[in-house]
């Protein structure tokens, strides 16, 4: 630990895969991982958050967590009144040079002494500002349905979206009519039963390139058939193609352009 409430900062590593049951903190966190990758999972949602991303649980948000491979990374505790203008829910953001700079600044602040709490203080307040204003970014987020059959479907094909079965082969096998799955699926998740399908694949497929995997074989692992087709989707949802999204600046936001 390198610093006291009301924001603690610990720096974590970790040789090999971890898994916390579900539990929550007083405290907001942010954290981060410079290698391996972590999955966040609440029962509304689960979350990839690569290297170089920054993830956030709010305060008494109930969650469990899953790391992949080697990891070495940082976490930030702050108390909920520092919080107030960051998301209610988890959330993952791309980071900017100047979040990046804010955290290296924090992180060296090794010290217990008194005379950096202020200083803390105002490099944090800075972070959760530029946070909280920070443009809309790529999702990362898989949203779960709360119906006990149709979570349990989902769950499935969220560890293994390269699983073939139709929607008609899903509503047999749960006792559903397709109809009502189509409706209630939606209507539970934001996403139809197809576009939830592709973000489960490109999401199992940022896992496994973040653990080494090439291109090719992490598209056929999450049932692509077709590379070329693989990498445009991939490029149309982050904005970038799958050899590019671990490099440091691959995951900053987009200008917006100006209207002509």
């Amino acid at each position: 630990m390198l610093a006291e409430a009301p924001v603690s900062l610990w720096i974590n590593a970790s040789e090999g895969p971890r898994g916390t049951g579900y539990h929550a903190h007083q405290t907001g966190q942010l954290f981060a991982l410079r290698k391996g990758l972590q999955l966040i999972e609440t029962p509304s949602g689960r979350w990839v958050q690569p290297p170089g991303w920054i993830g956030w649980i709010a305060p008494r948000c109930a969650h469990a967590a899953q790391s992949f491979g080697a990891t070495v990374g940082w976490s930030l505790h702050i108390e909920p009144a520092m919080a107030a203008g960051l998301p209610g829910g988890p959330h993952v953001f791309a980071t900017t040079p100047l979040i990046r700079a804010l955290v290296d600044r924090l992180a060296s602040l090794d010290a217990p002494r008194a005379a950096f709490e202020e200083r803390r203080l105002r490099l944090a307040a800075v972070l959760i500002d530029e946070l909280a204003a920070s443009a809309t970014t790529p999702s990362l987020h898989l949203p779960m349905p709360e119906d006990k059959r149709l979570a349990a479907m989902a769950a499935a094909l969220a560890n293994d979206p390269a699983m073939p079965d139709t929607i008609d082969q899903w509503a047999h096998r749960i006792g559903m009519a397709r109809r009502t799955l189509t409706r209630r699926f939606a209507r539970e998740t934001g996403l139809s039963f197809a576009q939830w399908r592709q973000q489960a694949r490109l999401l199992k497929a940022v896992e496994r390139l973040s653990l080494g995997e090439s291109v090719t074989a992490a598209a056929l692992t999450v049932g692509y058939s077709s590379v070329s087709a693989f990498i445009e989707t991939f490029r149309k949802n982050f904005g970038c193609t799958p050899a590019r999204f671990f490099e440091e600046d691959a995951a900053l936001p987009q200008a917006k352009k100006k209207p002509a």
